[in-house]
């Protein structure tokens, strides 16, 4: 994988690597190069990198960056503070859809609108990509949706229980 190293004001947005996803999956952190906040690891994260690492088997290492969590560094105290990654390539219509959580010691500062730009520009970059999905967000997830609201997500539809946001791209 390439070492991309996507950069704001206040973070840094890494690509996991393989290994790395695997090393999370075990819980053998420590051997990460980077220190990852055990507060950002959450057990629908785990269960969400077992699903990456079976995709991730089946595609090619040049588009696993589609495929991998990206990690949140705070660029303060150089640490993981959450995760953020597309589930795969954008679609036959040129959709991807997004999915995220950062660390509950770091809401409501604005981290997450700052990580969702950043990987929202670089995937903007891909010719095929044509809008960037958050489906079933929980409306009782307020926020999420402030924060996808503050990215320019287009509230698509709703359930009772849930919202579906699109950011249309070209």
């Amino acid at each position: 994988m390439n070492k991309i190293i996507l950069e704001s004001e206040r973070l840094l947005l890494r690509p996991l690597s393989f290994d790395d996803l695997i090393n999370i999956e075990k819980g053998t952190i420590n051997l990460i190069k980077v220190h990852i906040n055990q507060n950002a690891i959450f057990d629908f994260t785990k269960s969400a990198i077992s699903k990456k690492i079976k995709k991730m088997e089946k595609v090619p290492k040049d588009i696993h960056e589609w495929y991998t969590y990206w990690l949140i560094v705070d660029k303060n105290t150089k640490s993981g503070i959450g995760f953020i990654g597309f589930k795969g390539t954008p679609d036959e219509g040129g959709h991807v859809e997004v999915g995220y959580s950062i660390s509950c010691a770091y809401r409501k500062q604005g981290l997450m609108t700052e990580a969702l730009s950043l990987l929202s520009n670089w995937a903007s970059k891909n010719p095929d990509l044509k809008g960037i999905t958050a489906c079933k967000v929980l409306k009782t997830n307020t926020g999420s949706n402030r924060v996808l609201k503050n990215c320019n997500f287009k509230l698509a539809s709703s359930s009772e229980e849930f919202n579906y946001y699109l950011l249309d791209i070209h």
